[in-house]
């Protein structure tokens, strides 16, 4: 994720990683800012405490995005089409099911929007997949992004699955290819018993070789 975005990312940015990894591994790049957590603290209270170190470093900074871990940047000067949708837009989010209509995997706010949310689940996620209600993290700010009346502008999830991944999302703006999320396939996310009939290591295997950044 962190190669992708300095490879084809023309803007100037800092990144800042909340590290929940138990691996404490260090990274060493230009303008990223890493911090890790002591707990594992979820993925809503991980988005709180970045956006509020994004405020306490880069005041000036007009937006904040939010990008898990495994999504990858797809196209050269990406954000720029981004900056350009938020003279229309106050929230650009991945659109999910009913339970998460907008998504935090790929988001891209004005940060003083960002700043007045409370992105902590009502469910006290904590990395375990089963949730009360069967709903996911940060469900409370979905929520008020869409009571608020925000304008929202849904990204496109790209119908054609061109790497034919179970579990892969290729986000789309006008019909360009942007962002792929979940890029290691569904192995990381999807418990081999509950599919028997999908090969994941398939799965990785395709994007492995077909997407163009080099992978680890």
């Amino acid at each position: 994720m962190i190669e992708s975005l300095q490879r084809y990312s023309s803007v100037q940015s800092s990144l800042i990683v909340v590290d929940n990894s138990d691996q404490r591994l260090r990274v060493n790049e230009l303008n990223v800012y890493q911090f890790l957590m002591k707990n594992n603290v979820g993925h809503g209270e991980g988005l709180n405490f970045g956006i509020k170190k994004s405020i306490e470093m880069f005041p000036k900074n007009k937006f904040v995005m939010f990008l898990d871990v495994d999504c990858h940047i797809l196209k050269n000067n990406w954000e720029e089409q981004f900056i350009k949708q938020m003279e229309t837009f106050d929230v650009i989010g991945g659109k999910g099911p009913p339970s998460k209509p907008i998504r935090p995997a790929c988001m891209f706010m004005k940060k003083s929007i960002a700043e007045s949310y409370d992105w902590s689940p009502t469910d006290g996620y904590k990395g375990n997949r089963i949730t009360p209600g069967g709903y996911d993290v940060a469900i409370k700010a979905y929520y008020k992004i869409m009571l608020d009346n925000l304008k929202i502008g849904f990204l496109e999830k790209n119908k054609n699955n061109r790497y034919q991944t179970h579990n892969g999302e290729e986000w789309c703006v006008n019909n360009i290819p942007f962002i792929y999320h979940h890029w290691h396939g569904s192995s990381l996310h999807i418990r081999q018993e509950e599919f028997p009939d999908v090969d994941l290591q398939q799965d990785k295997n395709k994007l492995f070789t077909n997407i163009p950044w080099r992978l680890p």
